[in-house]
């Protein structure tokens, strides 16, 4: 059965798109940095100033842009609970404040955790071994900078014009960083009711970054710190054209380990289900793990398999589960359970189970499943292969990875080659794009497929061409 197509996406899916794109990360990083830095400056500036209205100006702007964005994620968000509780603290941050009590101008420091997050989430895009190792340090880093400005541009606000130790910018920056450090006054007290406030979140920023720089000496408080500052483009249930892995076993990570590093699939999220007691991120960390998902539940569950939004994914692979002890015949019966529900709520999802035993391949083709393997099975025929035509699993296994040389892709028969004889489809495509054709995809009156056929075999509408190439073939004619 040819692969159905899938509709185009809408407005919402590439609008979700474009703000999770990494330019348009980065350039929000820069804009919020540049706001940050814009606060500091009309903080010490003067109101009578000649460049003080223009600053405002430049301030109010951004603040537009910010407002733009935000707006932007809360149409596209499916769930304006789960918007509001992520985006929470951002909504705060770019509120408009009356002139009159100028300290609350300090909160636009808040969206510096937005800009770590986005930082250390495309670290993980583009150096993930990177990411790892700096993803604490991000999100220890962001909370420092935030607690010093706030405290530092705070004590100006209120205390300048009634202690001369508090005077200016310069000296409550280095006596907020002694403050955090030492947590204690250092060199004159605050006498203001907010001054004070402000000094006892400074003491409480130093005793916590006490502990939290002890804890990074731990590995299990720098996997935290970690795991906290991960940051995914998009929720589980906002996914769309995905792929789902339900189970998992040994051969899960080279499962993912080929979808990863096929150039194109490099950009179609994944989601693995499993009863997992410890996700394996460790055995992938070579990988660019942005677009990976690891989910801990029981895939057989519709709500589970909803949450995951199985009903826009393009693909599903059952694998054969061995994260909990059970018995052979319990594995492929949650592998048909959950086939048998997945194909439920969305039957045009290209679905590929594998199962320990070949007698359970019956329900499964009830079900709608596209393709079943037998793992047990591939393994006895590729060793009688070698046997019988030594050197012949040399080809087998370039053929089955997308890492090396020559792989298989599957293309559509145009409809100007109705009618044509399989060997001038081979002669073409082998000049025209340098791709052998090896089989044809029959997807009438049911699927099958016909390895080497004849060569007077002519094609008929709706053919696929299975055919061997180094790089995806273009759009034949």
């Amino acid at each position: 059965m040819p692969a159905t197509p899938f509709p185009a996406p809408s407005v919402k899916t590439r609008l979700n798109k474009f703000l999770h794109a990494p330019p348009t990360e980065f350039t929000l990083i820069g804009l919020i940095l540049l706001s940050v830095l814009l606060v500091f400056v009309e903080v010490g500036s003067s109101p009578r100033s000649s460049g003080y209205a223009p600053l405002l100006h430049l301030q109010a702007g951004l603040t537009a842009i910010f407002w733009l964005e935000l707006g932007a994620r809360c149409w596209a968000a499916s769930n304006r609970r789960r918007f509001l509780r992520l985006y929470w603290v951002d909504l705060l941050a770019v509120l408009p404040f009356p002139a009159g009590i100028p300290v609350l101008r300090l909160l636009r420091l808040l969206r510096l955790f937005r800009a770590s997050m986005l930082l250390n989430h495309n670290l993980g895009r583009f150096a993930p071994a990177l990411a790892l190792g700096l993803g604490a340090q991000i999100g220890l880093l962001a909370t420092i900078g935030v607690i010093l400005l706030t405290g530092a541009m705070g004590l100006y606000l209120v205390e300048s014009g009634q202690n001369e130790n508090l005077d200016s910018l310069d000296k409550t920056l280095w006596w907020s960083l002694f403050m955090l450090v030492g947590a204690e006054p250092i060199g004159g007290e605050p006498t203001s009711p907010w001054g004070r406030a402000l000094t006892l979140m400074l003491m409480l920023g130093g005793l916590t970054l006490f502990a939290v720089v002890t804890g990074l000496v731990s590995a299990t408080m720098v996997q935290r710190l970690r795991s906290a500052m991960d940051f995914r483009p998009m929720d589980l249930d906002e996914l769309s054209s995905h792929t789902v892995i339900c189970g998992w076993n040994r051969n899960g990570v080279h499962v993912i380990e080929e979808l990863l590093l096929d150039p194109d699939m490099e950009n179609h999220p994944i989601v693995v289900v499993a009863e997992f007691t410890e996700t394996p991120e460790q055995a992938l960390e070579h990988l660019n793990l942005s677009n990976l998902y690891f989910h801990t539940a029981d895939y057989t569950r519709i709500d589970v398999l909803q949450g995951i939004n199985i009903v826009r994914a393009a693909r599903a692979i059952l694998l054969a589960d061995t994260s909990r002890p059970r018995s052979d015949q319990d594995i492929d019966a949650r592998t048909v359970l959950a086939a048998l529900t997945i194909e439920k709520l969305n039957p045009a999802v290209y679905t590929c189970a594998q199962l320990l035993d070949r007698q359970n391949d019956v329900q499964l083709k009830v079900a709608g499943v596209d393709d079943v393997i037998v793992s047990s099975e591939i393994t006895s025929h590729m060793i009688a292969t070698s046997a019988r035509a030594q050197g012949s699993v040399e080809v087998l296994a370039e053929l089955l990875t997308v890492q090396v040389g020559n792989q298989i892709y599957k293309v559509p028969v145009p409809s100007s080659w109705v009618d044509l004889p399989f060997w001038q489809a081979v002669d073409h495509m082998k000049q025209r794009q340098d791709a052998l054709p090896i089989a044809v995809e029959v997807s009438q009156p049911q699927r099958r497929t016909l390895v080497n056929p004849p060569a007077s075999y002519r094609l008929a509408p709706g053919d696929q061409l299975v055919v061997i190439a180094r790089r995806m073939p273009g759009i034949v004619d």
